[in-house]
């Protein structure tokens, strides 16, 4: 077995010398798939144990005043406020009283603190709190509301403050008088419509009228007024700005009419007249140049083009058709089957040499066999970035030929070659395409001929017009986003009564100099590897993931990335946060959570989700991508790291590294510095980031080693806890005096927490906890073979789960240790050795649990 030297430096204690006096345990080097064994820890349990962690809220949330902003921060009167929660969606919104109770007092157990309510709106009832519609108005359904309530009261009682999201996945539908049908899909759930269309806007204050002026007769308050709700958000991963007007221009009426009223109306106040107008958008010439893609005959096939397709839905080109001319020659595309998905049907050109910065134009003619979309931009050919550098755009065909002619500015950062792309997957209507051709050069459009500023009529400016006039669009889009955000914010306080700090959605959506402007607090998302869905989206039999530890990437993780998005000035929180399952290394979502909040200094934490149906909330089964419900592995460390950032055993770094709102500090600093933007600093903080793949604290309290990919690994080493997860068999770890000696271990992943729970020093705790997890599984579960997908194979209960073979090294005096069941209750005691000051014991699946009780003396 590898041994390693102490990787704690200086007073750690150290290497084999600290072991003198015991003698070596037998390790069992067969930590494998034959030995899983059922692990539950029940849904319903509150019973008293060394794994009840509610102790960490001893007092209702409410009991110490309204949450509000302090120094960057959240904070009642009780003082600094940190949220450890999870999500509840959409029928788990609303549980039964008997449910509510359980699953409230389960909830505090495990050290949450906070839960988010989710996609309450997306659906009706059962599975949401809408009711039917009555005379074109949606109202509540009265049971869901009264289920709501006594589960909010019950979370209170239990210390447990709440997150009420408003609008998540609410379509006004037809019946209630708005167009709902053959929409972009950008435009789900009402999203992006909802910034700018005015009725949806009413009907969305209408809804959180009735919905936080609500009374709730178990509190005897009205939400908008319960101090028990910590925050709110507005809406829910909603673009707009980061769109672009392209979605705009492509929206159906009544809402592209409506965009374009209120465009016209923004560039009325800008500019006096149209020739005021003209003069600042100018104009820009420049003769056609070279081609960089000459129009293809496609008489008798295809050429340098590629064609994008799958067995399941397969197209066929047919070549020599006739053109929008005699002499010109068209490829029609037949299409058999409609695809789930734009992207399943693509026309490629690649290998295109662009010059950053400058002007081409794409032209080609087009007609379709009825009306249509087809999608083109000039994007990266990847394999890792697909993204546009200069054009995307949406492009409408008829019966009848239509020239089309994009003129664009190609990016400023190009990373390699690029591609002309059609997409055309999702419509199974033929289409024709004739001369495409790429050129240097092109002239945009200023203002087309019939268009004025006096007659209100100016366009939606996309690919083509001048970049002025882009430019204006794009200011436009920010200025109704902004005025949004300001228009509900005020509603809600002003007119509702809100207490709780108002944030929009998630800065990513908007932009940091967006949300600086408008909102309390930053939110965020983020998911490492989340499941992939090559056809039809969601679809349960076709889906994937990578299946790769986190561990290995400190440079491109999907956690760590996130923290140069913090505004400094307020509170920031992380509302989403999981790897989903089933994945080998997922129970490292909860250890990566609590290092990089805790040393971040974030305001909350919540893990997506608990549970999301208003059944099975005791089932003993992993039923889904996301459910920390029955999901052992990451239920055990979810309480054991609840000291590392609730009680803050980890404590924040000092320093601080600040970007700006135009550029962002590199993320491989967050070991060593806080990260985020400060909104009035003009230059980055000069700190260069660490070279090679080893992130480490300046006092050593954290390690993120990935310099061996085969054995790549964190840890955390703080008084009070110890935590180390990854790749980590065969290794010796030594954490301020505690030893741990992992064996073999199934696919030599393992997670290990050890805190104290009376909040004293390892070495002189009366109780330790310590959590010892691998991967959990349905009996049944199968994999495909690259082991990237289980299809529908899910399996079904009870949760299987791997013992973590290693023995453990413990400085101070220990009585006893015990392996304990699924309540934390002692299953049976574990052989222990002492000598002198020191402790040493063997953990693995004999023991049949994840965790242990330490008792010293």
């Amino acid at each position: 077995m590898h041994k390693t030297n102490s990787l704690f430096p200086g007073g750690s204690g150290g290497g084999k010398a600290c072991l003198s006096g015991l003698l070596p345990l037998a390790l069992a080097f067969a930590s494998l798939a034959s030995d899983r064994f059922p692990f539950n820890i029940p849904g319903d349990d509150a019973t008293p144990s060394v794994t009840d962690f509610a102790r960490l809220s001893p007092r209702p949330a409410g009991a110490d005043g309204f949450v509000r902003l302090q120094d960057g921060h959240f904070v009642t009167d009780a003082g600094r406020l940190k949220i450890w929660g999870v999500n509840v969606c959409f029928g788990a919104n609303f549980p039964t009283r008997t449910e509510a109770e359980k699953v409230a007092a389960h909830l505090a157990k495990l050290g949450v603190n906070g839960v988010r309510f989710h996609h309450h709106d997306t659906a009706p009832a059962p599975r949401g709190v809408l009711g039917p519609v009555v005379d074109g108005k949606r109202g509540l359904d009265p049971t869901q509301v009264e289920r709501l309530d006594y589960f909010l009261d019950q979370l209170h009682r239990r210390g447990i403050y709440a997150n009420l999201n408003l609008h998540v996945g609410r379509t006004l539908t037809e019946a209630e008088g708005f167009l709902s049908k053959d929409l972009p899909y950008s435009t789900r759930y009402n999203k992006y419509l909802l910034y700018f269309e005015p009725r949806m806007r009413e009907a969305f204050k209408e809804f959180c009228r009735a919905y936080l002026s609500h009374r709730n007769p178990h509190r005897q308050l009205k939400r908008a007024e319960d101090p028990g709700i910590a925050m709110i958000e507005i809406t829910n991963e909603n673009f707009f700005s980061k769109l672009g007007p392209g979605v705009a221009a492509s929206l159906p009426e009544p809402y592209r009419g409506e965009f374009m009223k209120q465009w016209n109306r923004w560039l009325a106040r800008r500019y006096a007249n149209t020739a005021a107008l003209k003069q600042a958008w100018g104009g820009h010439l420049e003769p056609l140049g070279a081609f960089l893609l000459e129009a293809a005959p496609w008489t008798t096939d295809i050429g340098a083009w590629k064609v994008r397709q799958s067995a399941e839905y397969p197209l066929q080109p047919l070549f020599n058709q006739p053109g929008p001319a005699p002499e010109v020659k068209a490829m029609k595309l037949a299409i058999s089957r409609k695809s789930a998905q734009t992207s399943d049907h693509e026309l490629q050109y690649r290998d295109l040499a662009l010059e950053p910065g400058k002007t081409y134009t794409l032209s080609f003619w087009g007609k379709a066999d009825a009306a249509r979309e087809i999608y083109v931009d000039v994007s990266n050919q990847g394999p890792a970035d697909w993204g546009a550098v200069g054009l995307r755009e949406n492009i409408k065909l008829g019966p009848q030929w239509r020239r089309v002619a994009l003129v664009f500015k190609a990016a400023e950062k190009i990373p390699g070659k690029a591609r002309v792309c059609f997409k055309f997957g999702g419509d199974d209507t033929d289409f024709h395409l004739a001369q495409v051709a790429l050129r240097r050069g092109g002239e945009f459009t200023v203002v087309p001929e019939g268009q004025s500023l006096e007659q209100g009529n100016l366009e939606i400016p996309v690919s083509g017009w001048c970049e002025a006039a882009k430019e204006d669009a794009f200011r436009f889009m920010v200025q109704v986003e902004k005025d949004f955000i300001r228009d509900i914010t005020s509603f809600l306080k002003n007119d509702l009564g809100v207490k709780a700090p108002v944030t929009a959605s998630q800065i990513t959506y908007h932009g940091a100099e967006i949300v600086a402007e408008t909102c309390d607090y930053a939110d965020i998302h983020a998911y490492w590897q989340h499941p992939r869905f090559p056809g039809k989206p969601w679809d349960p039999t076709n889906w994937f993931i990578l299946n790769t530890p986190m561990e290995c990437s400190p440079e491109a993780d999907s956690l760590l990335n996130r923290a140069p998005w913090r505004l400094f000035d307020r509170p920031f929180t992380i509302s989403e946060w999981n790897i989903p399952d089933p994945h080998d290394y997922a129970a490292s979502v909860v250890p990566f959570a609590a290092l990089v909040a805790s040393l971040q200094d974030w305001d909350g934490v919540f893990f997506f989700q608990y549970h999301s149906s208003d059944q099975g909330w005791f089932e003993d089964a992993i039923k889904g991508y996301f459910s920390f419900n029955s999901q052992p592995a990451k239920l055990v460390l979810l309480a054991a790291c609840a000291n590392l950032y609730r009680r803050g055993d980890l404590p924040p770094l000092p320093a601080r590294a600040a970007g700006t709102l135009e550029k962002m500090v590199p993320s491989t600093l967050g070991l060593t510095h806080r990260l985020g933007i400060d909104p009035r600093a003009k230059s980055l903080t000069p700190v260069e980031a660490p070279p090679g793949k080893r992130l480490a604290a300046p006092d050593g309290r954290a390690v993120w080693e990935a310099t061996d990919k085969e054995k790549a690994h964190v840890w955390i080493n703080t008084p009070a806890s110890k935590a180390v997860w990854g790749l980590v068999a065969g290794q010796t770890f030594n954490l301020g005096g505690v030893e741990i000696q992992f064996g073999a271990l199934e696919r030599r992943y393992a997670a290990v927490v050890l805190t104290s729970l009376d909040g004293q020093p390892v070495d002189k705790s009366k109780t330790l906890l310590l959590a010892a997890v691998g991967s959990a599984q349905n009996q049944g579960m199968v994999w495909n073979e690259k082991r990237t997908s289980v299809g529908r194979q899910w399996g079904k209960g009870p949760v299987l789960v791997n013992g973590i073979t290693a023995e453990v090294t413990l400085p101070g005096r220990v009585r006893s240790v015990h392996a304990l069941d699924g309540r934390g209750q002692r299953r049976a005691e574990v052989p222990l050795q002492v000598a002198g000051p020191l402790a040493r014991f063997s953990i693995g699946p004999q023991h049949q649990t994840l965790w242990y009780e330490i008792v010293g003396e």
